[in-house]
């Protein structure tokens, strides 16, 4: 279903405004045969109201449609499409996510190991303040040999 209201105007105008014009009266003179005898003598200029007057109309209403599927093969098909299309991009964020993550925690410890981090006052702190590094599995700290 759909509603669409619509306007539409029509102005009609005539110029110059003329409420009268003149129309010629020929001579209807015919002879015994039924032809004329002054074929194009105008007798006298006939006086006729014209009426013409500017018009402008407004047209305001509303159309309501209504739209009913034949076969519903096309509508399902098109839904689970775009359920499909819709779980793809879903996935596609999903992943996309998981990478901004997995590359913020790498560049942070890289970071964090080598003393780098930004000021606890600066808006990118926050940045990297979730992050830990710890030793390293099997690693045993601190780890001094003796040289004899």
């Amino acid at each position: 279903m759909s509603i669409s209201p619509f306007a539409t105007t029509n102005l009609n105008i005539k110029r110059p405004m003329d409420h009268t014009y003149m129309t010629p009266f020929y001579n209807p003179a015919v002879d015994d045969d039924g032809n004329l005898t002054n074929p194009g003598e105008i007798l006298f200029e006939q006086e006729n109201y014209s009426g013409n007057k500017d018009s402008l109309g407004l047209n305001f209403g509303v159309a309501l449609t209504f739209t009913f599927p034949l076969d519903q093969r096309f509508q399902d098909a098109c839904l689970q499409s775009a359920t499909t299309q819709e779980q793809i991009q879903r996935q596609i964020l999903s992943k996309e996510r998981l990478n901004y993550e997995l590359a913020r925690l790498k560049n942070c410890g890289e970071l964090k190991i080598a003393g780098i981090e930004y000021a606890s006052t600066s808006i990118y702190h926050k940045l990297c303040e979730d992050v830990i590094v710890k030793e390293r599995k099997n690693q045993v700290l601190p780890h001094i040999h003796k040289l004899e």
